[in-house]
């Protein structure tokens, strides 16, 4: 997929067209909270840059302006908009290369009106992906969670709201119990998130109780649930550790909001379906 060309940022040159952007690599269930966090976020950088035009708070404007530009590039790269990504990244180098306020506020308002085009048009296309969220309501992804603690439990609920329906346990032996209690009745959990520090029963001895499990009955490679360890541990050992017992992803803790949604992605859970049951 080539990537737009947005150096006439600098420029005051015509921007591509919006009509030409990517859609085919947007995550469905993700396209209404992007619109949601987007649109004011686009607010506020309209709001900053004409209060920068106007002279005014200019270190705290620019300073909204830096930090709302970076957080609609995070979320248009996690929801697979890769153009408003690749626009955002080109308007950071653009807004500290440029002096003069006034010409840095006009660069932001013509990103600000681009973006909007860009969600008019994925919301009218007739294959967009706004569009087959109204037409059919995707199953949300059947997910356990377990960590015992709350706080972190708390945090994977937020950030999984829109696209999963999760279950939760606070240790492993009960966490095992609930996957058991599924994978007997023939609706098996499509994700696991698992903590790896907790008492009686830890994440390395719970992952190995799944994944003996599922072979089990005769469940192998990408038929299994997909499991990702969450966990404060850096250490090389753990990690290895978590893969060698069959893990498909690791997420430290202090990444949580960024680096889940990005691995669920990359394991196709978005679009995935149960496809086994216990024999």
């Amino acid at each position: 997929m080539e990537s737009m060309d947005f150096r006439s940022l600098r420029t005051r040159g015509a921007l591509p067209d919006p009509k030409r952007v990517h859609t085919q690599s947007i995550i469905e269930e993700l396209w209404e909270p992007y619109v949601d966090s987007v649109t004011t976020l686009l607010g506020q950088l309209e709001e900053s840059a004409m209060a920068l035009e106007a002279g005014q708070s200019v270190q705290n404007n620019c300073a909204i302006i830096r930090r709302v530009l970076h957080s609609i590039k995070g979320d248009s790269g996690m929801s697979g908009l890769m153009d408003v990504y690749t626009l955002c990244h080109e308007a950071e180098s653009a807004f500290e290369e440029i002096q003069k306020m006034s010409d840095r506020a006009d660069m932001v308002l013509r990103v600000k009106d681009w973006i909007e085009s860009v969600i008019g048009f994925v919301q009218q296309k007739g294959n967009s992906a706004s569009e087959s969220s109204e037409t059919k309501a995707p199953r949300k992804i059947k997910t356990l969670v377990i960590d015992d603690d709350p706080v972190c439990r708390q945090r994977v609920k937020m950030i999984l709201l829109e696209f999963c329906d999760c279950s939760f346990a606070d240790d492993g032996k009960s966490g095992y119990a609930m996957f058991l209690r599924a994978f007997e009745d023939g609706d098996p959990y499509q994700l696991v998130t698992l903590d790896i520090q907790m008492p009686d029963m830890d994440g390395h001895e719970t992952l190995s109780a799944i994944r003996l499990l599922e072979r089990q009955n005769g469940v192998e490679g990408l038929d299994g649930v997909k499991i990702i360890m969450i966990t404060s541990q850096h250490h090389s050992d753990h990690i290895f550790s978590a893969f060698r017992g069959g893990c498909e992803a690791y997420v430290i803790k202090t990444n949580l909001g960024e680096k889940l949604p990005e691995e669920m992605a990359n394991l196709g859970l978005l679009k995935m379906k149960p496809n086994y049951s216990i024999r």
